[in-house]
């Protein structure tokens, strides 16, 4: 009688009677992660850093389809830092390679606390150049100018576009080879004179490059094209437009009409920053450029600053980090939300639902490759001791009012998981 029950549990498993989805459903070869150990995030308010002697900073590979003893995942202990947000690493299309800004540099054990916040984390110029291919990643670096703020990679995945600080070489062209490698790095000023780019973006289609300019409120495009000899080359097109009180994140819809921008208001602090707003702006991208404009803009969350855009461009997900940054006695400690947009063919954006979740600081969104799911990078949680990050995965519905389901299951990563990247 055993023996008969024990072959009917094992024909009901097999025909799928009882079989149950895996807790985490994702479209996508994999997903590439960085997390930034140096710091807590409430270091962002009272300079304590809260670090462990046996977490450094890492680049995580997560490979689909997921499995329960990480085999599919494997690490490497890569520089980078939560200080550029999501805008510090971009994976070519066919996955092979990963291109990590550092930021700034890593800190030594010995020290607990920063008397001048984020600005006394050490200057760095470094460039990873991460082959993901084998069992262990394995990383080149190459030098692209002091403090680099932001990345992005064409969509032939061949040619990056590098910010830095470096006077009078803002912005840095670099094409590499099929290993990688560099083979050729251009340099220009920065098309606002003298100020920082803080977010670049390269447009669907590969003949604009959109910039982001916080010191002086300002998004703008340069036009991207290669000369006869195969040259690249880059031009201030049009004149940037004002947006906001300090634009932080930018994103393309995918069709390229619409460059999208999250308005943060205020950086963290120990006042919070307050509500911010969304930009929707349309570029002018005519031979003879006209006016840039802004075609709507909408009210946003606390420290809305990581976004996504749906592969079919009906919705934006925006990450709210609320006050979830603070220290953890503070009412808002851990406490953050995803809001869900309508975008509609005339570039009008639409709140259609929020959703509170336990979490501290999400910094990154990235849409699977089908649009029916979304995964979000979360720093930390309200956790004591030797405390992990992680990345949570939801379910996303479409229509005229999109909505999110929260997967039961998330991947546990090193603590300041603030990347994600989904090739």
């Amino acid at each position: 009688m055993k023996r008969k029950s024990l072959v009917a549990l094992a024909t009901l498993l097999s025909t799928g009677v009882f079989a149950q989805q895996e807790p985490i459903q994702f479209s996508a070869k994999g997903i590439v992660a960085l997390s930034d150990a140096d710091m807590s995030a409430s270091t962002l308010v009272d300079g304590n850093l809260y670090k462990s002697r046996t977490s450094r900073d890492a680049l995580t590979v997560i490979k689909f389809p997921l499995d329960r003893s990480g085999q599919n995942m494997s690490t490497a202990p890569i520089s980078n830092s939560s200080a550029l947000y999501d805008k510090a690493a971009v994976v070519t299309p066919n996955g092979r390679f990963a291109f990590v800004l550092e930021g700034r540099g890593p800190l030594g054990d010995s020290l607990t606390a920063l008397k001048g916040g984020v600005k006394d984390l050490p200057a760095a110029a470094r460039m990873f150049i991460v082959d993901l291919a084998p069992a262990k990643p394995s990383a080149k670096v190459v030098n692209v100018g002091s403090l680099p703020t932001a990345v992005t990679i064409n969509p032939q995945g061949n040619t990056l576009a590098v910010a830095s600080g470096e006077s009078g070489k803002e912005l840095r062209l670099v094409e590499f080879d099929n290993t990688g490698t560099p083979k050729r790095v251009i340099t220009a000023p920065s098309p606002v004179p003298g100020a920082r780019i803080t977010d670049l973006v390269w447009s669907p289609a590969g003949d604009f490059i959109a910039y982001v300019i916080e010191d002086t409120q300002e998004v703008g495009v340069m036009k991207y094209s290669l000369d006869q000899t195969k040259k690249p080359n880059i031009v201030p097109h049009g004149k940037p437009i004002k947006v906001g009180g300090l634009p932080a994140t930018g994103r393309f819809s995918p069709d390229g009409k619409f460059f999208i921008v999250s308005d943060i208001k205020k950086a963290a602090n120990a006042q919070g920053a307050g509500k911010g707003e969304l930009f929707v702006v349309q570029f002018s991208t005519e031979d003879t450029p006209g006016e840039h404009k802004v075609v709507s803009q909408t009210a946003g969350g606390e420290s809305a600053e990581a976004m996504a855009v749906s592969p079919d461009g009906s919705m934006v997900i925006v990450a709210n980090s609320g006050q979830s940054y603070q220290p953890f006695n503070n009412a808002g400690a851990g406490k953050s939300s995803l809001s869900v947009y309508s975008l509609d063919k005339e570039g009008k954006l639409t709140l259609a639902n929020e959703y509170p979740f336990e979490g501290i600081l999400p910094q990154s969104i990235e849409f699977d490759k089908s649009g029916n799911a979304i995964a979000v990078a979360v720093s930390e949680y309200l956790d004591y001791g030797d405390r992990t990050g992680g990345i949570e995965f939801w379910k996303v519905s479409k229509g005229d009012k999109p909505a999110l389901e929260k997967m039961p299951g998330r991947i546990s990563l090193t603590r300041g998981c603030h990347t994600v990247r989904v090739y």
